[in-house]
């Protein structure tokens, strides 16, 4: 299963970048219906998420187990990184990057090491692996709000 994520990543990593290029920087940075983040910054919460699990990813392999899930208010992130008056091409470089990261650290895991445990905060445990699953259905759930007229997978 894990290898089917890898693929998918690799692929949107190639999808992505020029789907997003696609837009002009209104279309960016335009709100959402209801007031909801922008395409701009589903982006930038996706680099969020892709940095908080790059840290999850490889602190699991060498920190005591289970590993307490750290969860991160997203909000407090999004005004942090001020992702919505960014420039498009440099939210969606960092999108990659990180990706690109993240691709190179599952790629080399083991199965034992698929197997390593998280605490969450309600007392029940997931895998690394159901991790690494879990990020790339939480990202596809955003690239379509991104790109909701496109079927990237």
């Amino acid at each position: 299963m894990i290898q089917t994520t890898i693929i998918a990543l690799q692929s949107l990593l190639k999808e992505v970048p020029a789907a997003f290029a696609s837009y002009s920087p209104e279309e960016a940075t335009a709100l959402r219906p209801g007031g909801k983040w922008s395409k701009l910054q589903l982006l930038g919460h996706l680099c969020d998420s892709a940095t908080n699990n790059l840290a999850r990813f490889i602190k699991v392999q060498y920190e005591p187990q289970p590993l307490r899930l750290a969860l991160y208010d997203q909000d407090e992130w999004m005004a942090a990184q001020q992702h919505g008056s960014s420039a498009p091409g440099e939210v969606s470089a960092l999108w990659t990057s990180l990706n690109q990261a993240i691709l190179r650290v599952i790629t080399r895991l083991t199965p034992d090491q698929l197997q390593l445990v998280f605490l969450m905060e309600n007392g029940g445990t997931v895998t690394l692996q159901w991790l690494i699953e879990d990020y790339l259905d939480h990202m596809k759930h955003h690239l379509e709000q991104i790109f909701p007229d496109q079927h990237l997978l």
